[in-house]
């Protein structure tokens, strides 16, 4: 009889050391150790021949990047869509992040002609839903550091010198595209005092 209560009384004790274990400091301890997992780094990120850019076509992060356009479409007055919008991932420097890059045909109202164009975003899992959210670290200046680095790879300079060459190629063949590119650059100066 005795032998039959001493294990569940066993781990009862047990149970209640981890429990005690777990409150307070211990809690913050393991927490930590979650933040820290959550951030480490993926090897070779830096390695172009180990981080080669790619299409994305159904993942999660394409649907985070076309809500994240979305939104863009209602805050501008002057856009009307992002059209044939393409993402391209290349690994961030931690652990279910990404840099994104996002080839896209911005409409401008009134406008016939669209324009290409490239943004950078930079994507990250949400550790408790597991979707994809698009964060701003622009000002980080490890963030800046890994762009530069990233940017430097040549299938990302390939991409951008093909995106130069469609937006150089739109503008030259529309006067009406031009004149509302210099107005739109003219209002961002004003509004902003950047020259």
């Amino acid at each position: 009889m005795k032998r039959r209560w001493l294990i569940p009384l066993m781990l009862i004790g047990v149970i209640g050391i981890l429990g005690f274990g777990l409150t307070g400091g211990g809690a913050q301890k393991v927490q930590k150790m979650n933040h820290e997992a959550v951030r480490a780094e993926n090897p070779g990120c830096e390695v172009e021949a180990l981080n080669p850019l790619r299409e994305e076509k159904y993942s999660g992060i394409v649907s985070a990047v076309q809500e994240h356009y979305r939104q863009l479409d209602s805050d501008r007055a002057f856009i009307k869509a992002y059209d044939n919008i393409r993402v391209y991932t290349k690994l961030g420097k931690y652990t279910g992040s990404y840099i994104v890059f996002v080839k896209y045909e911005m409409e401008i109202k009134d406008i016939y002609t669209k324009v290409p164009g490239l943004g950078t975003l930079y994507a990250e899992k949400d550790g408790t839903s597991g979707k994809y959210e698009i964060k701003n670290d622009s000002k980080d200046t490890e963030f800046k550091e890994y762009m530069a680095l990233i940017g430097s790879h040549e299938d990302v300079k390939k991409l951008l010198d093909e995106t130069n060459e469609e937006y150089e190629k739109a503008v030259n063949s529309d006067a009406l595209l031009r004149e509302a590119l210099m107005d739109l650059k003219n209002a961002y100066e004003n509004q902003t005092g950047m020259r």
